[in-house]
């Protein structure tokens, strides 16, 4: 005879609870990849003396069926810190084992950069996608002119980051780094650091010819889009930057784009990638404000 095994209450469904809530933290520690802490309305108090960042369980986050599923297949969620989600509880009353389903449109005040520019009767949103359609559909001009126009290599910047997936702020944070970093004079070979070795291109990478090193890795980067790519051109070293981001600075790019400000975004590319905060942010800030302008 078949003895049938009671399946705890709690885990059931039963007793199910929804609940609405802040992302405060998209950043888990190693073994917790794809998790987000939530502070959960009605749950946990608005107020961190009560309940501190630290004392938040770390919440499951729902993928949709056409990921993996299975450790290390799948992509990771891409909800950042300040999102506003709707989630239940999986151990019910408990409310110790928070799941994320999704993300809800979180409507925020339009800045009075925005509010002085935009028509009477446009939104604050579509304003921003309006200035951004125009950067996005301008021509890029390549080209491996050692020291060109700054304000034109800002816009084709601009340009190539939001091509490729950052919003304004992540796009101003790394076109003010860059520009502060060399003018984006491609190559000289002419600029020192305290080891007299010469640093080159957008991102000043120094001229160490050793295997592993950024220089060497941009080289062989540019020779595969041909054997005789020039990694002086614009468009490479913009490349390069990108592929650097989303693989050996993986994780400063994660942080790059769970900020919400130009300050912030600014602060992260300076202190993580490029480690340079000369005008970094006031150039980032400029960059920002021409798209509106």
């Amino acid at each position: 005879m078949n003895i049938l095994t009671p399946i705890q209450k709690e885990f059931y469904g039963d007793d199910l609870r929804w609940f609405l809530g802040t992302c405060i933290n998209a950043h888990p520690p190693a073994g917790l990849e794809g998790r987000v802490k939530v502070r959960i309305n009605g749950v946990h108090s608005a107020s961190t003396a009560d309940i501190p960042e630290r004392d938040l369980p770390w919440a499951q986050v729902l993928l949709p069926t056409t990921e993996g599923g299975s450790s290390g297949i799948g992509r990771i969620p891409q909800i950042v810190q300040g999102s506003f989600v709707f989630g239940m509880f999986m151990d019910g009353v408990s409310s110790q084992l928070p799941l994320v389903l999704g993300t809800l449109p979180r409507i925020e005040l339009p800045s009075s950069v925005q509010t002085d520019r935009r028509t009477s009767n446009e939104s604050a949103t579509d304003y921003t996608k309006r200035r951004l359609q125009n950067v996005t559909t301008q021509k890029f001009k390549d080209d491996g002119v050692r020291n060109a126009s700054v304000g034109l290599r800002r816009q084709q910047s601009m340009k190539f980051f939001i091509d490729n997936g950052y919003d304004l702020i992540q796009a101003s944070a790394i076109t003010g780094a860059l520009q502060a970093e060399s003018r984006f004079i491609l190559y000289d070979e002419q600029w020192y650091d305290s080891l007299t070795t010469p640093k080159l291109g957008i991102a000043n990478w120094r001229k160490v010819a050793t295997l592993g090193s950024r220089y060497i890795n941009l080289l062989n980067f540019a020779s595969q889009f041909s054997p005789n790519a020039d990694w002086k051109l614009f468009s490479i070293q913009l490349q390069f930057v990108l592929y650097e981001l989303r693989n050996d600075f993986n994780q400063v790019n994660s942080r790059l784009i769970a900020t919400t400000n130009v300050k912030d975004a600014s602060e992260v590319v300076n202190r993580y990638y490029l480690k340079n905060t000369n005008e970094s942010y006031k150039l980032a800030q400029q960059a920002y404000e021409e798209v509106l302008s």
